[in-house]
């Protein structure tokens, strides 16, 4: 276990090292003993007024976007009623003593999952050294496991293009070391993969930013290159761009340090918007929460009262579910599950773990239910200083319009890293796979689930 924890420190030092330039972290990278994420508080009501800035003017200095007005687009949300669940007993179906396992996302066939595995045995090349990450496929009823490509360790996920049967991912294309100004030179690029590694394709290089996203169902994708929103159809052709300076919305920049903003995608499902948001970085007042609209290249800017580290939205777009840091400190104190209903505007925060059990409290990871009415939540609660009490991590079942979170299969714990790809549930609603790691190993546990309508 010492040699584990050790190795897996030394070698995440070197990676912070290696990838500052790229990613504000206001996490620590955790082992499965500790516990990061973001304060929260209640988010106060959002604006109704204001209409959306055009995003391509030539402003000499930058300006903050008008809020948001609700609805956030013409949405027909999915009818259906609340479902209940039974899950089975885990079933360790992954483990490893020197890796570590990252999942993103079942595909829509709910047999195969697409993962990513942080290879802790360092490589060296003529740049120096460097982690690796394997982009694979794996189907938990056989084992099988295909990878797709092999690239730099990022915190970047891959995306399925569902359309195409392939992988889109993010790539840092290191050119060497500027020994002057101690510092890694690179680009940042985007890439394809069809399933063999050797044949993966790049797509764009000399990115801003390595955040791209697929539209779900697969029929566009975007990223942002030079001061545009690059577009890309189903069969990865380039369409129509749109003019996008994300410096001109860097209104907060006197207020940050000197790490530059990373940003997150995440498409609203049946319109062109998505959600661009910055995870903190800043010295007052948290990251920025922005919504873009793909097509206009117009955006406006969501009043959260903090930032989201993470979100999601649910399957008919209807809500917008974040993990909200409200302190701008690392690591950060305690982070709250909130819910944005994105056609009236209203808020739901959760308290998902008891708040009688003292220590920070956070949420950590969490993916939508099948019936767009339940989330499933890995929580934890790191003790004060001085306590006697354990801490406690697990998974609970949220309804977040009644408020009622239960923590179910308590006799296992589950744990969430830094990159928070720690579980996912299949389109169908049939099956789960999670991280349960113990502290001797990595571990991936399977779970059936069953789902009765109320």
């Amino acid at each position: 276990m010492k040699r584990l924890r050790n190795k897996k420190g030394l070698l995440e030092a070197l990676v912070v090292i290696g990838l500052i330039l790229l990613i504000p972290l206001f996490f620590t990278m955790r082992t499965t003993a500790e516990q990061n994420a973001a304060q929260n508080t209640s988010a106060p009501p959002l604006p109704t007024v204001v209409i959306n800035a055009p995003a391509g003017s030539n402003a000499l200095a930058p300006k903050q976007p008008s809020a948001c007005t609700f609805p956030l687009a013409q949405i027909t949300p999915t009818d259906t009623p609340p479902e209940n669940y039974t899950f089975s007993e885990p079933k360790v179906v992954l483990t490893s003593v020197d890796n570590r396992y990252n999942i993103v996302n079942w595909l829509p066939d709910n047999q195969q999952v697409l993962i990513t595995q942080d290879l802790y045995d360092i490589t060296k090349n003529e740049n120096g050294k460097y982690l690796r990450q394997s982009i694979e496929l794996y189907n938990p009823n056989t084992g099988e496991q295909q990878i797709y490509a092999i690239r730099y360790h990022t915190e970047s996920p891959p995306l399925w293009q569902e359309k195409l049967n392939a992988v889109i991912y993010p790539h840092m294309n290191f050119l060497g070391i500027d020994e002057n100004a101690h510092k890694l030179k690179f680009t940042r690029q985007i890439w394809v993969s069809y399933g063999n590694p050797d044949t993966a394709q790049m797509l764009s290089d000399n990115l801003p930013q390595f955040p791209h996203a697929v539209k779900p169902g697969g029929d566009e994708m975007i990223y942002l290159s030079d001061k545009k929103i690059s577009k890309r159809d189903k069969s990865l052709k380039e369409i129509t761009s749109n003019p996008f300076d994300l410096n001109q919305w860097d209104y907060a920049k006197t207020r940050r340090n000197e790490t530059p903003v990373s940003y997150n995608m995440d498409w609203q499902p049946n319109t062109s918007l998505i959600f661009l948001h910055s995870n903190g970085g800043m010295q007052e007042g948290g990251g920025y929460t922005f919504i873009l609209d793909t097509d206009t290249g117009r955006i406006c800017e969501l009043n959260l009262d903090g930032w989201a580290v993470q979100a999601h939205w649910s399957s008919d777009g209807h809500y917008l579910a974040f993990i909200k840091a409200t302190i701008s400190s690392s690591p950060v104190n305690t982070t709250d599950l909130v819910v944005l209903d994105t056609i009236s505007g209203k808020t739901y925060t959760v308290e998902v773990t008891p708040k009688e059990l003292e220590g920070k409290h956070y949420v950590d990871d969490f993916v939508w239910a099948p019936d767009n009415y339940h989330l499933l939540v890995v929580a934890s609660v790191v003790p004060f200083h001085g306590t006697k009490q354990e801490g406690a991590s697990g998974l609970h079942l949220v309804d977040f319009i009644s408020g009622q979170s239960v923590n179910i299969l308590s006799a296992y714990k589950f744990y969430a890293n830094s990159s928070q790809s720690n579980l996912a549930w299949s389109f169908d609603g049939s099956k789960l796979l999670a991280r349960c790691p113990t502290m001797e190993e990595e571990r991936v546990c399977y779970i059936d689930v069953q789902k009765v309508k109320e």
